[in-house]
């Protein structure tokens, strides 16, 4: 057997297909501002922009509850979603209160984008300079590199003119209000402020504008995202070893520029939010201990379904709102003693009773029989006569 000897080779043109799609979507979910759009960092998910923006008009997160108006919805603000995915704030034992500013947001944030997007025309241009100087670089790579940028700006600046935040409305706008997001265990966030800026953070998600114009705009960026990236598939194969490396280079501002965006995008929204209130939170008892004294206890409890509906757990509920002392997992344990308490009480009551139907079933018995045996009496006596 003759041996063979084989050419091994990087599919570089897979290298933009197979990264950064999922998490490209995640950043177009948080609405990114112009100094964001204007990066020379490519996209990171170049097809994710093939399809239709139906995923990111009707995209929702975590459902949250209103003790004031007593209703259930899901977030539709997933820049908040997705910031607080990032941060971490569901994770397990937190519980944490957010006061909404009535200010605008952080500006060191806003101006951290701005500088990200400098940085990004820096080294897009430090790649192309470099690429010339060797001087194997074909018109395959520099066509790849500036279509890719390109495209990439007409894309985010598009999506941002195409698509606006959805119309909301809010009912006496002024007062109070607060909702709560429940972890998958013991975790809570809170979000409260004035009912207008509660409405504004929870249910404003986005909306497309009509107009003939924004449906062909949206279809025309579909179409030639879907030819930019056949051509990229076909072209970038037969470029030469820098076309690749540029190329690669280029796909890695991309990757870096979304991890980078999401994380300043959510501090930039934290930056409008205060943090009132931290709390660890060893059981799930101690969340809802903590919403029943923070929300009061009321009829808002049964149509949350918070507390299962036993006994036990109507018991605690009236304890742990009158008593803030107490541990709420111990008051739990109290209920738990006085429900048993009151069930051997009552299993004794009814022992007893049975014992007294049984007493009066026996003597009622005896009687009957006391009755028979005379009346069998009387009957003979009457026929010996």
């Amino acid at each position: 057997m003759k041996n063979q000897s084989y050419a091994w080779s990087f599919d570089v043109s897979s290298f933009m297909v197979l990264i950064g799609e999922a998490e490209e979507f995640n950043y177009r979910l948080m609405q990114r501002s112009l100094s964001e759009c204007l990066t020379a960092a490519p996209v990171a998910g170049l097809q994710s922009y093939i399809r239709t923006n139906y995923a990111l008009l009707e995209a929702t997160g975590f459902s949250y509850f209103s003790p004031r108006g007593c209703t259930t919805a899901p977030l539709r603000n997933m820049r908040l979603v997705q910031s607080i995915r990032r941060d971490k704030l569901l994770r397990d034992g937190s519980c944490k209160v957010y006061q909404i500013r009535s200010t605008e947001s952080n500006r060191s944030n806003i101006n951290m984008l701005s500088i990200v997007a400098v940085l990004s025309w820096i080294v897009f241009a430090a790649t192309l300079i470099f690429a010339l100087v060797l001087g194997e670089t074909t018109w395959i790579g520099l066509s790849a590199s500036v279509l890719l940028t390109m495209w990439s700006i007409i894309l985010r600046v598009g999506e941002r003119y195409c698509l606006e935040p959805a119309a909301w409305k809010a009912f006496q706008a002024g007062q109070s209000d607060a909702v709560y997001v429940l972890g998958r265990r013991n975790s809570c966030l809170i979000l409260q402020g004035s009912r207008k800026d509660v409405v504004k953070w929870t249910g404003q998600g986005l909306e497309q504008k009509e107009g003939e114009l924004v449906e062909r705009f949206c279809t025309g960026m579909r179409i030639g995202s879907l030819a930019l990236l056949l051509y990229l598939l076909i072209v970038i194969p037969n470029g030469t070893t820098i076309d690749q490396v540029v190329f690669i280079i280029l796909n890695a501002m991309g990757q870096v520029n979304v991890m980078l965006g999401q994380n300043l995008n959510a501090k930039a929204c934290f930056g409008q939010l205060e943090l009132v209130e931290e709390r660890k939170m060893p059981t799930r008892t101690h969340v809802y201990a903590y919403l029943l004294r923070k929300f009061g206890n009321g009829s808002w409890v049964e149509k949350a379904d918070l507390l299962p509906k036993t006994e036990v757990w109507m018991r605690w509920r009236d304890a742990v709102t009158s008593n803030l002392i107490v541990d709420p997992r111990e008051q739990y344990g109290m209920c738990m003693e006085e429900e048993s308490v009151i069930k051997g009480k009552s299993a004794k009551v009814e022992v007893e009773e049975v014992e007294d139907i049984l007493e009066e079933t026996l003597e009622n018995k005896t009687a009957f029989k006391e009755v028979k045996e005379h009346c069998v009496d009387e009957k003979q006596i009457d026929g010996r006569q």
